[in-house]
């Protein structure tokens, strides 16, 4: 009977269709998506698909769902990985991999340093790992670089300074971990834990913010709100409910949570507004980020409704 039970999730995950990803390039040239295995890349300025090249394999470049995608180093890395145990770095100049790295176990976050040097990967069973671009190999092999014990991690930050590495997990914590000037030996002095969230965190986002650059992030979670935190300290500074003030939820919390669970978020470059997906939501919620007094309000629903 177990190995029946067995087959029968075997068969569910390899039938899963994961998501929709969106990550668009800094430039807001380029926009990257992934839909299951299944990766394209647009040109807005000349309006059509980019040509991806991987001579290491043909099309498709992933063999199962994409679990991830980003952009990072100012624009200057894009990579995608997922339940392939594979992760592949592009260089958005020419939009050829330039490295491909294998995963003992599927890999479900991704982040990129902002200098450029490395790449850090969470796999299923809530180890971050870490890669080093300096090498010359085209196959990198990755090293430990921290664990969150058996919990999958959800979403990996670096901070803009490059000074923390964040972690956020199913078990409702933010791990923020100091990056180590030698981070291949391991990353193991924990600067501080962002504790608060009911369910799970979702994503991460920092405030683009000149009077406090580096230690406000926004958290959404499965627990319908929306929270920024001190990281230095891991001070709730504030916390929205998104899904309340939207209208989407009553307050005294009749509805099941899990069903306006915020799946997404973004900042704009001066961080005055923050774009939040939330599931149930056909549409986003734009949030005003006071960064003076450290609050969060409502500022917009945008939904867009279905005609019959």
């Amino acid at each position: 009977m177990d190995e029946e039970v067995a087959a029968s999730e075997s068969r569910k995950e390899t039938t899963e269709v994961a998501p929709a990803l969106i990550a668009v390039h800094p430039d807001g040239h380029h926009v990257a998506v992934a839909v299951g295995p299944d990766l394209r890349v647009f040109n807005f300025l000349s309006n059509s698909a980019v040509s991806l090249l991987d001579e290491s394999v043909n099309q498709p470049f992933h063999k199962d769902n994409i679990r991830a995608i980003r952009f990072g180093a100012k624009g200057k890395l894009f990579v995608s990985a997922g339940d392939d145990k594979t992760l592949k770095i592009w260089s958005p100049e020419n939009w050829k991999c330039i490295s491909t790295v294998l995963s003992e176990k599927r890999v479900t976050a991704v982040a990129i340093s902002n200098d450029g040097l490395y790449v850090c990967f969470a796999d299923k069973f809530g180890l971050v790992w870490i890669v080093d671009l300096n090498k010359n190999s085209h196959d990198k092999k990755p090293i430990p670089l921290l664990s969150h014990y058996c919990s999958i991690i959800t979403s990996l930050e670096f901070s803009p300074d490059n000074r923390y590495i964040l972690s956020a997990d199913r078990d409702f914590k933010i791990r923020v971990t100091n990056f180590p000037k030698n981070p291949l030996n391991g990353a193991h002095e924990i600067q501080s834990f962002c504790l608060g969230h009911t369910e799970f965190v979702s994503c991460l986002a920092f405030v683009p913010a000149q009077e406090n650059p580096h230690s406000l992030l926004l958290s959404g979670s499965g627990d319908s709100t929306v929270r920024l935190w001190d990281i230095t300290s891991g001070a709730l500074l504030y916390t929205c409910e998104v899904a309340i003030k939207a209208g989407l939820l009553e307050s005294n919390g009749n509805a099941e949570e899990h069903d306006h669970a915020v799946t997404d978020l973004c900042t704009t470059l001066d961080g005055l507004l923050v774009a939040v997906a939330i599931q149930s939501l056909q549409g986003i919620v734009l949030l005003s980020c006071n960064v003076s007094a450290q609050t969060l309000s409502v500022a917009k629903v945008m939904s867009v409704r279905t005609h019959d």
